[in-house]
């Protein structure tokens, strides 16, 4: 079993999606490890490591992390559509290896959500969804 820094691997994947981050987009300012300290416009991401999952083969280059997203925006909707839009994303990591900074991603399974948190936060005027999911990393290249 190899472990390997999975959250900074899926932040990088999803702040290389410019089908999902930046201007106009459902998750306009991208994803991060801590809540950004300026405000702006647009829905973001949380990413924490919540676990990982039992192993799933004797192969000791693979690690299978429980990634949870709480993804924040303006406005419910805003929210909402910015979560769907990131399952979406995970749901598709099937098939041919994905890249996610030193790592490659096999799989993204188990997705949970997207939840509604109703702890709407009217300090910073937002609100918040839940995803989770379970990401299958190999720490080295898959021979071409």
């Amino acid at each position: 079993m190899a472990y390997v820094v999975a959250v900074t691997a899926v932040r990088t994947w999803l702040n290389s999606r410019d089908d999902l981050v930046g201007p106009g987009r459902p998750i306009a300012r991208g994803a991060f490890r801590q809540h950004p300290r300026s405000p702006a416009d647009g829905a973001y991401v949380l990413l924490s490591r919540i676990g990982r999952g039992g192993d799933l083969v004797a192969e000791e280059l693979v690690d299978s992390p429980r990634i949870s997203a709480s993804i924040y925006a303006g406005t419910d909707e805003a929210a909402e559509i910015a979560a769907v839009a990131y399952c979406n994303a995970l749901a598709a990591l099937t098939g041919a290896p994905a890249v996610m900074g030193d790592t490659q991603c096999l799989v993204a399974e188990d997705i949970v959500g997207p939840l509604l948190v109703d702890n709407h936060d009217s300090e910073r005027e937002q609100y918040q969804y839940l995803v989770d999911a379970t990401f299958v990393l190999i720490s080295t290249p898959i021979p071409a």
